[in-house]
């Protein structure tokens, strides 16, 4: 018999019909909402993934990907779970007009924006699944001060894990600079670059496989124009490699990368001490981002 729970569980459907997305308009909410509807209770999400998306395109064999899980309010404020899956829809099959009852119009994926979906938290994560193609996580805030930082090193692997599918798009000279500014920003956290602080980053810098598209010799020499500069002027060089991370402000997948990289990188040694989290948490400003920009569980905190 299933579990009572007040949890309400639902699933929603990406069907790409060639470069668009299905969706209901909501005039109320001057937002779209994704075809798909409520689990059945002793219903798997996959299963009704399945349903749904046999009900959208008459077909009960089309393929789905799992695209995420987002925690958030529901329209009357109850705590809902909300399960993603992408379908294609089959060459011999017409787009879905109707769901449910309801008209279905075409939304655009290249207009497609954080805000284009209701609720937004499914749209941030479509939105991050669309650049991606990486599950996605979005749990509710945690009233936990800190709670963020403390779980990052449970991610840490999945952080790394994404930026190495990304390196392929992550070649140009505007994100080597940007990355190779937060490492040296991070080693220069507690307000000292040590000699053996300086070869200790300046070998991840080196290797790390985030920056293989570069020469080593290159990052190094960019590395060590920024220690010279933050041992020289602290505060000149510190706002240097700033403008530096700037400079993918307005590429959302460069500058999320950015932050993931500098979020990895301050845990190199094993910790990550609030001071190299300011550094990440100024680039996540600077950048336009937030939290959830690390791919981690967002948490609010306490403080302030």
């Amino acid at each position: 018999m299933p579990v009572p729970t007040d949890v309400r569980l639902n699933v929603r459907i990406l069907l790409d019909t060639g470069g668009y997305l299905v969706a209901h308009y909501r005039s109320d909410v001057s937002a779209y909402l994704l075809p798909g509807g409520d689990v059945e209770p002793a219903e798997g999400i996959a299963s009704a993934a399945a349903r749904y998306v046999h009900a959208l395109t008459g077909s009960p064999a089309v393929p789905t990907e799992f695209v995420g899980c987002v925690e958030h309010h529901g329209p009357d404020a109850e705590h809902t779970v909300t399960a993603l899956f992408a379908a294609d829809l089959p060459d011999s099959a017409a787009a879905p007009v109707t769901h449910a009852g309801a008209a279905l119009v075409p939304l655009a994926l290249e207009d497609f924006n954080e805000r284009s979906l209701t609720p937004a938290a499914v749209s941030v994560a479509v939105v991050r699944w669309l650049e991606d193609h990486w599950p996605v996580w979005q749990g509710l805030p945690v009233h936990e001060p800190d709670a963020w930082w403390n779980h990052l090193s449970q991610s840490v692997h999945v952080l790394r894990a994404q930026l190495h599918a990304r390196r392929h798009e992550l070649d140009d000279a505007a994100f080597r600079d940007a990355a190779v500014a937060i490492c040296a920003l991070v080693a220069a956290a507690d307000g000292t670059i040590d000699a053996r602080e300086r070869d200790a980053m300046a070998h991840i810098v080196a290797t790390d496989r985030t920056l293989s598209a570069f020469p080593p010799n290159e990052l190094v020499h960019l590395f060590d124009a920024h220690v010279d500069a933050l041992r020289a002027d602290a505060a000149g060089g510190r706002a240097a490699a700033l403008r530096e991370i700037a400079k993918v402000r307005g590429n959302r997948a460069r500058a999320r990368s950015v932050v993931q990289f500098g979020a990895v990188i301050g845990r190199s040694d094993g910790t990550f001490d609030p001071a190299e989290r300011a550094v990440v948490q100024e680039a996540m400003d600077i950048l336009g981002l937030d939290p959830s920009s690390l791919a981690v569980q967002r948490v609010r905190s306490t403080h302030g």
